[in-house]
């Protein structure tokens, strides 16, 4: 079995080597770590090279001569490598020493999963401990895992609440990216979301809950830095998301959620055009608008329901 790390840099130079280490050195050892870096201005590439010449067999460097984004370099990432697992890493996190064996150990046991995501801890810019965990911040806790405990429930989750899959942690089977690849809807939604969205309809979407990177949280961070104020003020889960999990649901509910209704229908249509969207789930999620537009309309008036929803288009 070959593991493979696709791994994506920028002006990297401060956390990389941090990060290499972790993956280097883990308890089960990777085969190929494939690096892309998006044009590097700063010492990203002497650090890379510099690997590349203490490990030769390991490191596969693939530059950038413009810059690309991340979407399009983790997509390439996958696509170069060779490993019949894949785990994807950010730059700047660190990997816990187990992290490699645990999840190949949990393919192991759990053949029909093909791609795996993990819980994570946070820590700052000096690698100092921060509380809270990844699912914490984004709302998958174990309350709410209860609601997402089959195949079925985890894509219905996903769609209805939308992101709580980190690519960071995410790790995919070679014979995942048949449906995987290329990535699509990359002007709405990030990669992750992408590949947890596509495995899980395709039921082969899993997790283990244990936490198995250290997530850094810094100022020059595309996405994480936004957990720093839920990391701060412990967010709960939504009183509203609660109710409609355990079905409490009555017309005051179903008025305030018109418009996430809403939002989850133009999903489904926008990855329908790529994917056989479960027909079960998403004609749940067309009912649930419907029932939603029906409450709204007995509520307001015309005039009033027009303006709501203009307001909330241009917010």
């Amino acid at each position: 079995m070959i593991i493979s790390v696709g791994i994506c840099t920028y002006n990297s130079e401060k956390y990389l080597p941090e990060q290499l280490e972790t993956i280097i050195h883990q308890t089960l050892r990777v085969n190929e770590i494939v690096v892309i870096d998006d044009a590097s201005t700063d010492q990203t590439t002497r650090i890379l090279h510099d690997y590349a010449s203490r490990y030769p067999d390991l490191f596969r460097i693939i530059r950038n001569e413009k810059n690309k984004g991340a979407r399009k370099n983790f997509e390439r990432a996958l696509a170069e490598s060779k490993g019949d697992i894949i785990f994807l890493s950010d730059h700047d996190d660190c990997w816990l020493p187990e992290k490699v064996a645990k999840v190949v150990a949990h393919f192991a046991a759990h053949p029909q999963d093909k791609v795996v995501f993990t819980n994570g801890v946070f820590m700052d810019e000096n690698s100092a401990a921060l509380p809270s965990t990844l699912w914490d911040v984004v709302g998958f806790t174990a309350e709410v895992r209860a609601y997402a405990q089959t195949k079925d429930d985890l894509l219905r989750y996903l769609l209805k609440h939308g992101r709580i899959v980190t690519g960071a942690t995410l790790a995919l089977k070679k014979e995942s990216l048949s449906q995987i690849l290329p990535f699509r809807l990359m002007h709405k939604i990030w990669h992750d979301a992408w590949i947890a969205l596509v495995a899980a309809n395709a039921k082969m979407l899993g997790y283990i809950e244990e936490p198995l990177i250290r997530y850094r949280v810094h100022s020059k961070q595309q996405v994480g830095y936004g957990y720093m104020e839920k990391i701060k003020n412990n967010h709960p889960v939504p009183v509203l998301q609660v109710k409609e999990l355990k079905g409490e649901i009555g017309d005051e509910e179903l008025i305030q959620l018109i418009h996430v209704r809403r939002k989850r229908v133009r999903l489904v249509r926008r990855l329908s055009r790529y994917i056989k969207v479960d027909h079960v789930i998403s004609t749940e999620i067309l009912q649930e608008r419907k029932a939603s537009e029906q409450a709204f309309s007995r509520a307001k008036s015309l005039p009033v329901r027009l303006l709501e929803s203009f307001r909330k288009m241009f917010k």
